[in-house]
């Protein structure tokens, strides 16, 4: 594998497109000096710099500078004054096709071409084959998420690549194996008639080099007509669900991930998959990708396995946004087989949620020559909304949006239009609601108008908080020990959306911010609180059964209590240890309360958590380290907001349950303490004896001081009564640890959190 290009200084025109892109970050790790220029910065422009790679904003002669070789894209034109410069100096300059043939010269290319799943094909097979360590070379018209980057040289003679008809660009292009998924007519632009689009495409076929394959889509009829006349050492082997072909793919089913379980048939053996992106055609894709990978001598069985870890790529299903249950994927489908394919796979792997189609069709001459088809192409969406359509290299004649939607309402009477980005905008704002999935269908800008959407409402959402944000309140109206100075400000999020949105905002303008849930197993001094309190009350709950187990989200801000009741109305049984526990269940998480011979770390599955930069992650019971009422975030090796957790419980008998809880309600009767408050347990067990019983052995229950007062009937729990300061909470305990030491030469260490 050559480094011909080594030191060699290469200026790219339209550096931030995908496919120049991906040749500039191919090159730079073959050692040249790249550079290059477009028109405006991105998150392209970024990694390439981030990368070492030079990148002009704007087009200008000057760019040039000491430049050997010139690529350009087919979007540039004559008129660039860096292309006109490039001519007068007489550098070479290579169109993208021209370059991949010398790039790519003594490479083993496996080059994947076709309408619709080029670009997922070709990152699965990339994704294969590094995950299974071939370091292969790849340029990817998307980014998958896997591999940080569209485009690298790797460090194998494989190099797999898109191969993109438009423009002709796949002619550059002499595969070792040929991958053809599905085609049909598009670019009408290019490709005036669907005569010249297969032409080029059987063009395309015939590169393929002798004793080479072709791997193609034998659901496709029209695929046998592309390959007349190869050569005879090229062996053609078709993917698919028909029984024809020799790599199948069968018995899909929906899976707890959202997209599809299936069976891969091959040479007899049969190897079971199960992917993460959604969609039926994507088992398509991922069938195709695994044709390949036999081909190349792979093990089968840990193809189907790497299979599971795709993640998916950037502009394909993509989750871009979310805000108070509305979330917004962006999807680069623009045709409409992949609309179709696109919106079928949303309902399948959200059955429950309103599906609103934002479609910005791309290019004139498309939208015209495939009306009809579009217009049936939404019936999966509950409805849809309709921008302007993006013109992207082209000039509007006698064909615009007013003739477009004259022509989706025979099918859509519902939908909606939007000649502006703006106007977009605004009907998303009014009309969007909790539970909502905006789902953009847009090979050009309109994945920027679902989030700003959702950050509008946000906004709004936060003017209606800061409005309710109290101010110099005493903490003890809120608090389980009746105690607590003023905070500066307090504020009571009533759902996971307020306590996200209000600690976001103070979290990234660095003001401070703390929350509390019941206030049952913390102490605030007299002092108060200098920043901002939220009492976290968000509350809801969802429920999804998988066979014989339950998972129950919900909300940190329930009360412990009030959640065992529910589950126990459901006749999901794993919670009642936890009857009568004083507290929320973010704060019993935190602590991983525990009674009656349970606990938190043994129903909790995971939970949601709010870094403290502002990022929502997910942290599994294992990552959550539970110890003796310990965690993670009680230890301080992880800091944030609990938003929700989610719990494995069980279908159970409910006289059962019931009865259950009636028992330890009755056992939790003496802890009812009226009017007069407690923070339950204040000092931890020590190893091997109990804080109570040396607390009793002390001679010390009963006694108090001022308000504060050790219970007569257990050594552990201090009563306060109204009126009490944290000073008499805070005197009883050094008492309590001062007697404990001198008589027993044992450290009593606080459970309840001293602020």
């Amino acid at each position: 594998m050559s480094s011909q290009f080594l030191g060699k200084k290469i200026f790219i025109i339209g550096i931030c497109g995908t496919g120049m892109s991906a040749i500039a970050f191919v090159l730079n790790e073959q050692g040249a000096i790249v550079s290059g220029s477009d028109r405006s910065r991105s998150d392209i422009s970024a990694k390439l710099e981030e990368a070492g790679i030079n990148v002009k904003i704007g087009h200008t002669a000057e760019n040039l500078s000491d430049a050997e070789l010139v690529i350009c894209s087919s979007a540039i034109p004559a008129s660039n004054p860096e292309l006109q410069s490039a001519r007068e100096q007489d550098l070479p300059v290579y169109h993208r096709n021209e370059f991949l043939k010398l790039l790519l010269a003594d490479r083993k290319v496996i080059a994947v071409a076709g309408t619709h799943g080029k670009t997922t094909t070709t990152s699965l097979i990339t994704w294969l084959m590094s995950a299974l360590g071939m370091k292969p070379g790849y340029i990817i018209g998307s980014t998958p998420k896997s591999l940080g980057k569209n485009g690298s040289n790797g460090s194998n003679d494989w190099f797999v690549i898109e191969a993109d008809e438009y423009d002709y660009m796949f002619f550059g292009l002499y595969p070792e194996i040929t991958v053809l998924t599905r085609v049909e007519h598009d670019h009408p632009d290019c490709f005036q008639t669907e005569a010249s689009y297969f032409e080029a495409f059987s063009k395309f076929v015939h590169q393929t080099k002798p004793n080479g394959k072709v791997i193609y889509n034998a659901d496709e009829p029209n695929q046998l007509k592309l390959m007349e006349g190869l050569e005879a050492g090229i062996q053609t082997i078709g993917y698919g669900t028909t029984e024809k072909a020799l790599v199948r793919c069968c018995d899909q089913k929906p899976n707890h991930q959202g997209g599809f379980s299936f069976i891969v048939t091959r040479a007899g053996n049969t190897y079971p998959v199960s992917l993460q992106i959604p969609g039926n055609h994507n088992v398509l894709n991922a069938t195709a990708a695994f044709a390949v990978l036999a081909e190349i001598g792979a093990d089968e069985n840990e193809v189907a396995a790497e299979l599971a870890t795709f993640s998916g790529i950037a502009r394909r299903f993509e989750k871009i946004a979310e805000w108070n249950d509305i979330t917004v994927i962006d999807d680069y489908g623009h045709h409409p087989t992949e609309i179709k394919a696109t919106l079928s796979a949303a309902r399948n792997a959200l059955p429950n949620r309103r599906i609103i189609a934002l479609w910005q069709p791309h290019t004139f001459s498309r939208t015209k020559l495939l009306l009809d088809r579009f217009a049936e192409s939404f019936t999966d969406a509950d409805l849809l909304l309709v921008t302007n359509i993006y013109a992207s290299r082209e000039q509007q004649t006698d064909f615009g949006l007013d003739d477009l939607m004259a022509k989706i309402r025979f099918n859509s009477p519902q939908a909606l239009s939007a000649d502006t980005a703006e106007k977009a905008i605004e009907i998303l704002t009014k009309l969007l609601q909790p539970g909502d999935t905006i789902v953009t269908l847009s090979a050009g800008d309109a994945n920027k108008i679902g989030p700003e959407a959702l950050r509008r409402l946000q906004q709004k959402n936060l003017q209606t908080i800061r409005s309710e944000i109290r101010k110099g309140e005493s903490i003890a109206m809120y608090s389980n020990a009746l105690c607590g100075g003023p905070a500066r400000e307090i504020y009571i999020a009533k759902n996971q959306t307020d306590l996200i949105d209000i600690v976001t905002d103070y979290q990234a303008s660095k003001r401070l911010v703390k929350v509390v849930g019941g206030l049952s197993n913390i102490l605030f001094s007299d002092a108060g609180y200098d920043g901002l309190l939220v009492i976290n009350r968000s509350s809801g709950m969802r429920v999804e059964r998988r066979d014989d187990q339950v998972l129950v989200t919900v909300g940190s801000g329930m009360k412990l209590d009030e959640f065992v009741n529910k589950t126990a109305q459901l006749n999901l049984t794993g919670m009642e240890w936890a009857t009568k526990i004083p507290g929320s269940v973010g704060g019993a998480i935190y602590g991983n309360a525990g009674a009656y011979e349970g606990d938190i770390a043994h129903v909790l599955v995971s939970v949601q958590l709010l870094t403290e930069d502002n990022r929502l992650i997910t942290l599994s019971n294992e990552e959550m380290k539970f110890g003796y009422r310990i965690s993670v975030l009680k230890s301080g090796e992880i800091k944030g907001t609990l938003v929700s957790g989610t719990f494995t419980l069980k279908v159970g008998d409910p006289l059962l349950i019931q009865e259950k809880i009636a028992e330890i309600s009755e056992k939790r009767m003496k802890f009812n303490f009226g009017e007069k408050g407690s923070l339950g347990s204040v000092f931890k067990n020590p190893p091997g004896n109990y804080a109570g019983k040396l607390i009793t052995e002390c001679g010390l229950r009963g006694k108090r001081i001022g308000n504060v007062q050790i219970a007569d009937f257990h050594g552990n729990i201090f009563v306060t009564y109204p009126g009490v300061r944290s000073s008499e909470f805070l005197s009883m305990m050094n008492i309590v640890k001062t007697e404990v030491h001198k008589q027993f030469g044992i450290d009593l260490t606080s459970e309840i959190e001293v602020q």
